[in-house]
C-alpha cells in the first residue's frame, strides 16, 4: 500500500478542531494565537477545493463549533471568557457561508432527523427545546422532560456512522507480532518517552510516537510502513520542540489519512 498526498492546509493560528460533514466537506476551526480570534474554514474533503477560508462572527474571539449537521455548521458562544459553558446557538450554512439563523436563549445539545436540540437553565433543571434546523424555529416544547430527550439523543448517537473512521488506540506488547515488530524496527534506538498510538488500516501500519533527544527536548514522529513489504512508506517528525504530550494527531475517514503537524497544518493523503 501507498500514501499519495493530495493537499495540505496550513494556518498562521493553531487548528482548533477537523470535522468532516455528512456531504463530505472538511471543516477546521482555527484560533490565532496572538489575536485570539477564531475562523473557519472549508474544503471539498477529497479534492481540497476550497468552499472557503478565515470565515469569522461578528464576534471573533469567544465562539466555538458545536458540531457540523448536514451542510450547517452549528457554533456557540461563551457566557464569559473564562467560563467552559456554552450558550447560544448559532447556525452558518457552509454553501453560502451566511448565518442562517441564532437562538439567543438556549444552549446546543445534539442535532437529529431534521431538528436541533436545545435547552435553557432554570433554577434547578433544564427545560429542552426542539427547532427546525434549517429555519431556527420551534417544532417542539419539551419542558423539562429529561428522559425523552436522553432517549432521542442516544438514538442520534447510536445512528452515527463512525464506521468509515478508524482512530489510534494506545499500542502494547500483546498485540500482533507483526505490528510489535514493525514498531520495535524504527523505536528500537530511541528513547520512547508516552504511549505510542497506532492504526491498522488493512496491510498499512500507521503509528507515532514521542522521542527525547535530549534533556530539553522531545520531539513526535509519524510513520507508516507497509507491512506485506516491510517498506517505511512515510517517516517525519510532526511537532518539534514538544514540551506536552500530542495525541490525536491522525485519523483515517474512508481511504483517507487526515495528518495532524505542527498543530497548525492539515495534510490529506490517500491510502491506495
Amino acid at each position: 500500500m501507498n500514501l499519495t498526498k493530495l493537499y495540505s492546509y496550513k494556518s498562521s493560528g493553531q487548528i482548533w478542531r477537523i470535522l468532516i460533514s455528512d456531504p463530505e466537506k472538511l471543516i477546521l476551526e482555527t484560533r490565532d494565537r496572538s489575536t485570539k480570534e477564531v475562523s473557519l474554514q472549508c474544503f471539498e474533503l477529497f479534492t481540497g477545493k476550497k468552499i472557503f477560508s478565515d470565515f469569522q462572527l461578528e464576534e471573533k474571539h469567544w465562539v466555538g463549533i458545536e458540531t457540523v449537521y448536514e451542510d450547517l455548521i452549528l457554533l456557540h458562544k461563551f457566557p464569559k471568557p473564562d467560563m467552559p459553558g456554552h450558550k447560544e446557538i448559532i447556525a452558518v450554512d457552509i454553501p453560502t457561508q451566511k448565518v442562517l439563523w441564532t437562538n439567543n436563549e438556549l444552549s446546543f445539545l445534539f442535532a437529529y432527523k431534521d431538528k436541533v436540540y436545545g435547552y435553557k437553565q432554570g433554577f434547578d433543571e433544564r427545560y429542552f427545546t426542539s427547532l427546525n434546523y434549517l429555519t431556527g424555529e420551534v417544532v417542539e416544547d419539551l419542558g423539562n422532560n429529561s428522559e425523552a430527550v436522553n432517549s432521542l439523543r442516544n438514538l442520534s448517537e447510536n445512528e452515527k456512522d463512525w464506521s468509515v473512521y478508524t482512530f489510534p488506540k494506545n499500542f502494547s506488547a500483546d498485540v500482533d507480532l507483526t505490528i510489535t515488530r514493525a514498531i520495535q524496527s524504527q523505536t528500537a534506538n530511541l528513547e520512547v518517552t508516552g504511549n505510542i498510538e497506532y492504526i491498522l488500516y488493512y496491510d498499512l501500519l500507521l503509528f507515532n510516537y514521542h522521542v527525547k533527544e535530549s534533556s530539553s527536548n522531545t520531539y513526535n514522529k509519524f510513520t507508516a510502513i507497509d507491512l506485506m513489504s516491510n517498506k517505511v512508506i512515510l517517516d517525519e517528525i510532526i511537532n518539534t520542540n514538544v514540551r506536552a504530550f500530542f495525541t490525536d494527531s491522525f485519523f483515517t475517514y474512508k481511504n483517507l489519512l487526515v495528518l495532524l503537524r505542527e498543530k497548525n497544518e492539515v495534510i490529506i493523503y490517500s491510502i491506495n
